[in-house]
């Protein structure tokens, strides 16, 4: 089952939902802190992605020796370059030290695999141009598929321009077959203008249903279909995080829109 969460406002670390809650694969922290605050944490037998989503700090990851970083980030909003990221491995202490106003999301994914810790700058993210027409969007491929960067997290952004939709073909990961792999996801939204909204589409037991989403909202995607829609004049943002025990990113397409990719290639034709 997929579920709406409503994201914590506050200041300060929040747990938005642990690994084995709302997903057997996933959790989901937040860090907001203010210039100068520091915040301390360890992990277990998980590993975590700390996403820098608005402002600058230093941060360092300690497993046997320590690997530490100054000023990360920068970017005033999500909607404004790509992500900073670091990824820490399981059994790691961590210290985050804010240099100014900052937001990080924290995924986490059970682990087992020891890893080095990772920075990720904006110039290691693939930034790609998806779909056509009003379902075109923009996808920054944080920790791609395939990535040896981590064990299980595969994380990105993607922007949808206003009026726009995004998660289209809609797909679905949730059965292990031939051509699917079943994979986690949770997206954590961010709406420009702030009071603005989009529709988060859910498809349980083969019923759809549309949900308004608006500023740090988070969708759990379990199973499904899962299409996202910006309303006219909102840019909608969401980071997106899968996690799966078998790391394959393989999908199904809802054949009630397999007609899009052939679609997509006639009109680049068009454009050419």
């Amino acid at each position: 089952m997929s579920f709406m969460l409503k994201g914590p406002v506050g200041t300060g670390h929040q747990t938005v939902f642990k690994a084995g809650e709302r997903a057997r694969w996933l959790g989901l922290e937040l860090l907001r802190l203010s210039a100068g605050e520091t915040w301390q944490g360890k992990l277990a037998d998980e590993e975590a992605a700390f996403v820098i989503l608005s402002g600058r700090c230093s941060l360092a990851v300690s497993v046997k020796e320590q690997s530490k970083w100054e000023n990360l980030g920068g970017r005033a909003d999500i909607f404004a370059a790509p992500a900073t990221a670091v990824y820490a491995p399981r059994q790691s202490k961590i210290e985050v030290r804010a240099e100014s106003r900052l937001e990080i999301a924290i995924a986490k994914a059970p682990c087992t695999v020891d890893l080095p810790p990772k920075l990720i700058t904006p110039a290691d993210v693939k930034i790609v141009s998806a779909g056509m027409a009003n379902w075109r969007r923009d996808v920054r491929l944080v920790i791609p598929p395939g990535s040896p960067i981590s064990s299980r997290l595969i994380i990105g952004e993607t922007i949808n321009p206003p009026g726009n939709w995004s998660g289209i073909p809609p797909h679905k990961h949730d059965v292990i077959n031939d051509k699917e792999n079943i994979l986690e996801e949770f997206y954590l939204f961010k709406a420009k203008p702030a009071d603005g909204y989009g529709i988060q589409v859910l498809n349980d037991d083969g019923k759809d249903t549309a949900h308004v989403v608006v500023d740090n909202d988070v969708a759990v995607l379990n199973n499904g279909y899962h299409p996202t829609a910006a309303a006219p004049g909102v840019t909608i943002a969401y980071l997106w995080v899968l996690s799966g025990d078998n790391k394959a990113y393989d999908i199904t397409i809802d054949p009630r829109f397999a007609w899009v990719p052939t679609a997509e290639a006639v009109l680049r034709e068009m454009r050419n």
